[in-house]
């Protein structure tokens, strides 16, 4: 099995994270776009192999109370793995330790074994966006789907959850 690292992305990186999108998603996001998401000091991760070779990448912002998980890819080779399942799981615990209520995503409808990750995961269907992405046959609905962690915040009393929100 090959030895697997997890780092932050920095700006070396990118170049290989923007080319290993546009070989993995059917509407890559450009350079340019991870640019900006890592000027934002959006938690960006990238996996490496013993070589230095990209195997996969997240991208995930915190907005309010929430964190986007807005990117994740994997490289063909390295897949069925449970390398996307890492970097979901790097998302998440970060979510939790800065106390997020919630972990939200969109993913094609079409796109099952995303879902079938997401889902076991704790990931569920929050809502439907139609005709949201753009593919080879046209338009293709996604799903929003969220991850709720207020209950990792481990809060015991009833009113805990509205005063830690309150007061960040």
């Amino acid at each position: 099995m090959t030895t697997l690292r997890v780092r932050p992305v920095g700006q070396e990186l990118l170049e290989a994270v923007a080319q290993l999108e546009a070989m993995v998603s059917v509407t890559p996001w450009s350079l340019e776009l991870f640019r900006d998401e890592w000027r934002l000091g959006s938690w960006m991760r990238a996996v490496l192999d013993a070589h230095g070779q990209l195997a996969g990448y997240v991208v995930a912002r915190r907005q309010f109370d929430e964190w986007h998980l807005l990117k994740l890819g994997v490289a063909p080779a390295f897949r069925r793995q449970g390398l996307g399942r890492r970097l979901v799981a790097g998302v998440l615990r970060k979510a939790r330790r800065e106390r997020a209520l919630c972990v939200l995503l969109e993913v094609r409808a079409s796109n099952h074994i995303a879902r079938m990750l997401y889902e076991a995961m704790g990931f569920e269907i929050l809502s439907v966006r139609r005709a949201y992405y753009r593919g080879r046959q046209g338009l293709e609905d996604a799903l929003v789907m969220t991850c709720r962690l207020a209950e990792s915040l481990h809060l015991d009393k009833p009113g805990e959850l509205r005063e830690a929100v309150r007061l960040r």
